[in-house]
């Protein structure tokens, strides 16, 4: 009879608990099915919304209507106004916890687990001096995270060439654009965009090389049987930093006058991809890339959609100049020293990574084809300037009719990019 009655005692002991627990305000969760990460629900990991009280909730584009009751708080999902399962939560502190079934895209109930906690305390920015011991080849979501960062945090750090060299020409990795990274940022949740402000991205050493033909994908068939018995390697550079310049080291007598202004750049610069896809080095996509872009210098501030807790930034492949299309298949390849500082846009959730430098808003788009990179970078452009300025379709097509530019970064590798840019002046004559 004892143990009935303390059996009870506990059991209202944990109904009180669960009814005066406090859930509202944000939880950074994580929902599982038969205890893995799911890609086919409407709730993977994300920000979840609870309103004071508990009567309602939300996580991204879905809402919930909330019901306190003895075992916790009960949330009913609504997704473009249909039923899309429903949860039971229970909070602890500052843990989350529940279970319950959401409908996948076939409408099949599927049993699920929801972990989650409170978001980290923001301290005040510090600045991080991080020398990589890391290096990998793929944007991968799994790798122990190089740095943990909060918003507005700034890292001072350095970058290989794509041969894997450091600033001493040491061999520090294996060749194929290895990225320094992952960075974590604290707070950055799927559907947010992480930002990445470049401060600074400056050669470090005076050396680099080049491929010393044209990229058979940008060239004509009968122009390569011309060059076919030709050779192929590579050119040595001489970096001059204090001149700004770089030159040819052995010159033929035809270019031993040429020089080039330095545009120091980042070829390879992107967040983890969705669904814990395992992306090389050469991948580019709507999470960034292999953009291989000039205009990934410093002074530009990145975009990127978040798919990943954390977002998850690599970096590497920078060059100290690269023509448009990058058609020999190679910038001027050297090592970089690289300074970033992270923020993130809650709930503010980007379909492509774009940038603006001073004068510029940009979109990148990507496809297998120019045609098809061509019409991505449009197309979000025209999203944005709808979604910034609330531009009718016919507002958008008088503008960008008369103020678009385009810049072609890449037409020799198996994914073409497209940058669709508008100059700042010209966006200041719209009204918002």
């Amino acid at each position: 009879m004892k143990a009935i009655f303390l059996s009870l005692a506990m059991v209202a002991a944990s109904s009180v608990a669960a009814l005066a627990a406090d859930y509202s305000g944000t939880w950074e969760v994580v929902v599982l099915e038969a205890g893995h990460k799911n890609y086919y629900l409407p709730m993977t990991s994300g920000r979840l919304e609870i309103a004071s009280g508990g009567a309602s909730a939300r996580f991204n584009q879905l809402t919930f209507t909330g019901r306190l009751q003895k075992d916790g708080l009960h949330l009913e999902c609504m997704m473009r106004g249909a039923p899309c399962g429903e949860l039971t939560v229970q909070a602890d502190g500052g843990r989350l916890a529940g279970k319950g079934s959401l409908l996948d895209v076939s409408r099949l109930e599927r049993p699920v687990t929801l972990e989650g906690q409170r978001p980290a305390p923001r301290r005040q920015a510090r600045t991080f001096d991080y020398e990589p011991t890391q290096f990998s080849n793929h944007y991968s979501p799994t790798l122990t995270a190089a740095l943990r960062l909060q918003p507005g945090d700034t890292v001072r750090t350095r970058t290989l060439d794509s041969r894997g060299q450091d600033r001493d020409g040491k061999p520090r990795a294996p060749r194929g654009n290895p990225l320094i990274g992952p960075f974590f940022v604290e707070g950055a949740m799927p559907g947010d965009t992480l930002v990445v402000r470049l401060d600074k991205v400056r050669t470090n050493r005076d050396t680099a090389y080049q491929t010393n033909l044209i990229n058979s994908n940008a060239l004509e068939a009968g122009y390569l049987h011309g060059i076919a018995n030709l050779e192929e390697g590579f050119t040595s550079w001489k970096i001059d930093a204090a001149a700004g310049t770089a030159s040819i080291v052995g010159p033929s007598s035809k270019m031993s006058g040429y020089t080039i202004k330095l545009e120091p750049m980042i070829g390879s610069i992107a967040v983890a991809a969705p669904n814990d896809e395992n992306r090389t080095s050469g991948y580019i996509g709507a999470a960034g890339g292999n953009m291989d872009s000039p205009e990934v210098r410093e002074g530009a501030t990145l975009y990127f959609p978040v798919f990943q807790p954390g977002a998850l930034l690599y970096m590497g492949d920078a060059h100290a100049q690269q023509g448009d299309g990058e058609i020999t298949g190679q910038g001027l390849e050297t090592s970089m020293d690289v300074n970033f500082t992270v923020d993130v846009i809650p709930g503010k959730a980007l379909r492509q990574m774009r940038l603006e430098n001073a004068d510029y808003v940009m979109v990148m788009g990507t496809g297998l084809t120019m045609e098809a990179a061509t019409k991505s970078a449009t197309t979000e452009m025209s999203r944005w300037l709808a979604d910034t300025y609330g531009l009718s379709p016919h507002d958008i097509a008088q503008f960008l009719g008369t103020a678009m530019q385009y810049e072609i970064p890449e037409v020799v590798d198996g994914t073409a990019d497209v940058i669709a840019k508008v100059r700042k002046d010209a966006l200041a004559k719209l009204r918002q």
